[in-house]
């Protein structure tokens, strides 16, 4: 074997464990970026604790959920755009936005926002809401029918 035919394979060998590690490294990176959005999405938190700082809001006619996450970023509502849109997306709002100026705050989910922007109500409203509703609703007793007694059966004695 010659020099060259060995040095070669090493060249070779080396050129595929670098090629392996770059590809682990890669695929270790973008696994963290899909598990921390997808975690977000269903679990979403607030820019910010407390009462938060309140921002008069605006969705114009027409505005898509990308135009309306890039205008929440723009005032500090949220503190990623396409976390926004994916959480749109997912949410029992979406394409449900309506044209409007609304109070939005620092202390609010995104689905809060959703939520009000749809021209809903906050979650906690709507549960309270819902509540108050059912008890204020009479029972109704509903009677069931008496069962027939079984036919007897013939005597075959």
């Amino acid at each position: 074997m010659s020099a060259k035919k060995i040095i070669l394979g090493l060249l070779d060998t080396a050129v595929k464990v670098a090629f392996v590690i770059v590809v682990a490294v890669l695929i270790s990176k973008y696994a963290k970026v899909a598990y921390n959005y997808g975690y977000h999405i269903f679990n979403q938190t607030a820019v910010s604790s407390g009462t938060g700082r309140t921002v008069t809001f605006t969705v114009e006619s027409g505005d898509s959920a990308d135009t309306i996450a890039e205008n929440l970023l723009g005032v500090g509502l949220i503190t990623d755009k396409n976390l926004f849109k994916l959480q749109e997306r997912f949410s029992e709002y979406h394409g449900m936005e309506q044209s409007g100026t609304y109070e939005l705050s620092t202390s609010m989910t995104p689905e809060e926002m959703l939520s009000i922007m749809s021209g809903g109500q906050k979650s906690e409203d709507a549960e309270a809401g819902s509540d108050t509703q059912t008890e204020a609703e009479p029972e109704i007793e509903t009677q069931t029918e008496a069962q027939p007694e079984p036919a007897e059966e013939p005597d075959n004695g």
